[in-house]
């Protein structure tokens, strides 16, 4: 894990992701970037509905771009207070050195679909928790980085702590997301202290199972424990929240939507619920 991005919307709520994000790179002795994306008010001007003189519309842009500029300033003191803290470099990365490094970007254009295609360069992208609600705009941003990057995301809820990823829980699915998740997770894995490997349910026949991921991970010097819970009179997320508490983990790997985002949207499902309700750090792909 060389290269890790955090998308920043604004100066609110970042504290958490960037505390772990620098965590993560010192861990990594990767190269972090902030990323701002302002959205551009000219955009708006189809929206801005009739009635207004081409001055007044000037006049409404030149506002919104002095007010994106502004919560790009204090985003980016905030990204370098948190650099300073963790004792993480300015630079480019590209030194190939020993230590973590870091550095700040800004672009404009719609802010989900921007940080989705930045993320396709991106070992792994840190996101806040999205609120409440699937209308949000946490939740339409980790979507796009879901879904437009084929590459992995962390979510950081804001109960979260530093050295998260001491004790991670990988739930396991035999699926295609679970597989290319895992697969994404190595790096951490190989520098947690334990790993426990958890399954809901029967295993299908078809898919490979915890023992197979066992020996999988073995082969990479990775160590773990396999556990297995039936989802009695409770929902496969519900079992696997349950257990990420019963187990202590600090950290849960997880494919994400395996079956339709729409289907989840409408009836529900694990990747829905883990997003909603999840206490700790969720990494996950698609």
């Amino acid at each position: 894990m060389r290269t890790l991005l955090v998308p920043m919307t604004g100066p609110e709520g970042q504290a958490k992701v960037l505390e772990i994000a620098f965590a993560l790179a010192r861990r990594c002795t990767a190269h972090l970037t902030g990323l701002f994306i302002r959205p551009d008010p000219r955009a708006a001007i189809p929206f801005m509905g009739e009635g207004l003189t081409a001055d007044a519309i000037q006049d409404l842009v030149d506002a919104a771009e002095r007010e994106g500029r502004a919560r790009a300033a204090k985003s980016q003191a905030i990204f370098e207070s948190a650099r300073e803290a963790a004792g993480v470099a300015s630079g480019d990365g590209i030194d190939g050195g020993e230590t973590a490094s870091a550095s700040w970007e800004e672009a404009v254009g719609f802010v989900a679909d921007r940080a989705g295609r930045a993320a396709r360069l991106a070992d792994l992208t840190i996101l806040a928790q999205p609120g409440e609600g699937s209308a949000d705009e946490g939740g339409e941003l980790l979507n796009e980085v879901l879904f437009r990057s084929g590459r992995p995301l962390l979510m950081v809820p804001a109960g979260a702590t530093a050295d998260t990823g001491a004790h991670v829980i990988v739930s396991w699915n035999g699926r295609a997301e679970c597989a290319r998740t895992v697969a994404a997770a190595l790096p951490l894995l190989k520098t947690a202290q334990r790993v426990t490997l958890l399954h809901v349910g029967e295993e299908h026949p078809d898919r490979p199972g915890l023992e197979a991921l066992r020996i999988y991970l073995a082969r990479h010097g990775i160590e773990s424990e396999a556990v297995r819970r039936e989802a009695e009179g409770v929902s496969v997320a519900d079992a696997i929240l349950a257990a990420m508490q019963d187990c202590g983990g600090d950290m849960l790997v997880m494919g994400a939507y395996s079956h339709s985002r729409w289907r989840e949207m409408i009836l529900g499902g694990v990747t829905r619920h883990a997003i909603q309700h999840a206490a700790v750090p969720v990494l996950m792909s698609h």
